[in-house]
Formats: structure tokens, sequence, C-alpha cells
């Protein structure tokens, strides 16, 4: 469960630690190792600036990433992401953070727009597309991989299933080689109560990769 500190009377700082038994993200399993996962979050009226790490708890991986939002509406918000993951360098210690060249650097900016239907029709749709960074083309020039998934609610046995399915729109990009889903599946998440002040945010994930043939179940808690 995040706990909340109220800096003032319009913003607050949100921490949300939690555990996870593999990184899993778009379709691209990050990080075959259990991870503990965190994100801090400062939230003012409509805007929110952050910052998310992941570390593998086999010292294989590990993510420090910002973030920035903003909630037009109840609809419609916008996120642009700084993506620092090592995972493709030759030891966990071999940072480079400062290296913003494009043809070495191990940042991603990523930007995403996110739609929500109406609550009659609680349709999402996000789409993302990398703007800078390590996602390039054979050439060396930015590829601009474009993420879209799809989300709605489904009640079953009286509790609530999020179904997604997320889409490679272009070829040749990050995500997939070619046109069509790479990210299909369903998320349920429980709350399980451990004291009158405390519970545990608990959640599991079936996540299938049509085109690179992979399926996995991802297990998370939430502190």
């Amino acid at each position: 469960m995040a706990s909340n500190l109220t800096v003032n009377a319009q913003g607050k700082v949100t921490v949300s630690p939690s555990v996870t038994t593999r990184h899993y993200w778009r379709g691209i399993m990050v990080s075959n190792s259990t991870n503990y996962e965190m994100d801090l979050a400062y939230t003012n009226n409509n805007f929110t600036f952050g910052a998310w790490g992941g570390y593998a708890f086999d010292n294989t991986y590990s993510e420090f990433d910002f973030h920035v939002g903003y909630k037009f509406s109840d609809h419609f918000n916008v996120a642009v992401w700084d993506l620092f993951a090592n995972r493709d360098r030759t030891s966990i210690d071999d940072y480079n953070y400062l290296d913003f060249d494009k043809s070495t650097t191990n940042h991603l900016i990523d930007a995403s727009f996110n739609f929500y239907v109406t609550e009659q029709f609680p349709l999402s749709i996000s789409v993302a597309t990398m703007l800078y960074g390590r996602d390039l083309d054979a050439s060396g020039d930015q590829n601009y991989s474009t993420y879209v998934e799809f989300g709605y609610p489904v009640k079953i046995g009286g509790e609530t299933v999020s179904l997604f399915a997320g889409l490679n729109p272009f070829a040749n990009q990050v995500y997939g080689e070619s046109f069509g889903f790479v990210n299909v599946g369903a998320t349920a998440t429980r709350e399980i109560k451990i004291t009158d002040s405390f519970s545990l945010n608990t959640w599991a994930k079936i996540g299938i990769n049509p085109q690179a043939e992979t399926a996995n179940l991802i297990l998370g808690i939430g502190f």
C-alpha cells in the first residue's frame, strides 16, 4: 500500500514499493529475476513528477527512470519517461548515466498519450513512442518504435479483471519485427488486509507475446 506524506495543501509525495517475480513490460521480458521496484512521485493538482527504480535480486539488472505527467481531464493524460536500464551493459556497474549521445546512450525518452472513454464504456487506449535514445535502426537513425495498447475491465466471478491487448503498428520496431499483437493478456488484483491500518496490494498478470511466441505469469506485491 502506498504511503502518503503531505507536503502542503496542494501537493503530496507518494512512495510505492513492490516486489515482482519478473519485470515484464509491453511484451518484453526485461528481467527474468525477481525484482524489487519503487516509485517515488510528487503530485500537485494535475501534474506529477517522479522517479522509478527496479533492481534484480540476482544483480543482473537495474533501472532508474524519471517521469513527468499531466492529467488534462478524466479522459486524457500525457506522460514522458526517461528510461535508463543497464541490462545490455557488460556488468551492472557499467552505468554511464550521463552519456546522452544517441549512438551510445542507454537512455530512452518515451512519450505516451492515454485516453479513457467513459465509465459506461471503460475502454482505455494508450499510444507510446520512443522519441530519443537507444532505439536505433540498422542505419543508426532514430527508429521511433511505437506501442499501442487497448484495455478493458470485465467482471469475472465477482472480481474485476483487466484485459489488455498491445499492438506493434510498424515493422522492425523494438517490440516486434512486423505489424501485430505483441502483448495480450489479463491482470487481476486483490487487496489483502493485514491489520486495520496496513494492507498488501497483490496482483497477477498473464502476458502472452504472439510474435515472440512467449507466455508468462507474473506475480507482484505492493506495500
